[in-house]
């Protein structure tokens, strides 16, 4: 059961992402983009969070060991890679340099999203599904 949550919900978080990061890519011009970016991406960060405990859960339920392989070295990166963005996400607002937090917070998002898409597709090899 914890395995299947945590398939799920990381599809969610990762499709969550690539919706919020598409946001603030192609739909600037819509008034309310940076609502739905912020809103998407909180939660696909909560449905990440999520996803790894579900993951925790499923190990120490199997009697396997924790963060043994590539995957779960990639996912523990995407996911603080993603809160560090998030954090600088909501800090550009009120940063002196905001050029400077704008700039780092892009460059990690897409880091982060490219981190997400490489723990899948690892966690895809993983199950052999790919």
């Amino acid at each position: 059961m914890f395995f299947i949550l945590h398939i799920l919900l990381m599809a969610a978080a990762a499709s969550g992402l690539m919706a919020g990061i598409s946001a603030a890519m192609f739909f600037r011009r819509n008034k309310n983009w940076l609502n739905f970016h912020k809103t998407v991406n909180v939660l696909s960060f909560a449905g990440m969070a999520t996803g790894i405990i579900m993951a925790f859960l499923y190990v120490a339920d199997s009697g396997g060991r924790h963060i043994q392989g590539f995957h779960h070295i990639a996912g523990l990166t995407a996911f603080a890679s993603s809160f560090i963005t998030l954090m600088i996400g909501y800090r550009q607002f009120k940063a002196e340099n905001k050029q400077a937090f704008r700039a780092t917070h892009r460059w990690l998002g897409r880091f982060s999203l490219l981190s997400v898409l490489t723990a899948v597709i690892l966690g895809l090899m993983l199950i052999n599904l790919f």
